[in-house]
């Protein structure tokens, strides 16, 4: 009799054992494909203007500034370089006047420039949060010169100064 009552005792454990068994068999996960397209016009920028940026010294470095519109008040910038040395940084700004005009006061400094990728450290975009920014950028006198550390590597006009090699 003690032999009995030991097997009615483990029955509840038995029953429960079986009962999650036929739970996680019977419930079938369902296999969803991820879905890969962005709604309507997201993830992409079509209003942009792009300038090109030319070596100014002998190690050939070379690219292109590119303004997007991101919206009204924001506007994003890109740097693509090429040539550059891995491992070094390049300091980017917005300069006023021309080239030509060898002046050095900085409208707006830029992100830093990773020499291994050749585009900016931190972030693909440089964001400049001034309002009508992208809407007046044809009439600004600017350009933006790339520096390794005093060293002059990369410039080129934007704005007044010079025609987008690229625009939409």
């Amino acid at each position: 009799m003690k032999h009995l009552v030991y097997h009615f005792r483990s029955m509840p454990a038995l029953v429960l054992l079986f009962a999650l068994l036929v739970l996680s068999t019977s419930c079938e996960q369902e296999n969803y494909e991820p879905i890969y397209n962005a709604a309507s016009g997201g993830g992409t920028l079509s209003t942009y203007k792009a300038y090109t940026l030319a070596s100014t010294d002998g190690k050939n470095i070379y690219g292109r500034v590119v303004f997007y519109k991101y919206n009204t008040s924001v506007t994003l910038v890109e740097v693509g370089l090429y040539n550059t040395a891995t491992g070094t940084s390049y300091s980017s700004s917005i300069f006023q006047g021309k080239l030509s005009a060898a002046l050095t006061t900085s409208l707006k400094p830029l992100d830093t420039i990773n020499g291994t990728t050749g585009a900016f450290s931190s972030n693909k975009y440089f964001t400049i949060n001034e309002a009508g920014f992208y809407d007046k950028l044809s009439t600004y006198d600017a350009n933006v010169k790339v520096m390794q550390g005093t060293t002059l590597v990369a410039s080129g006009n934007i704005g007044v100064n010079a025609t987008p090699v690229a625009q939409s």
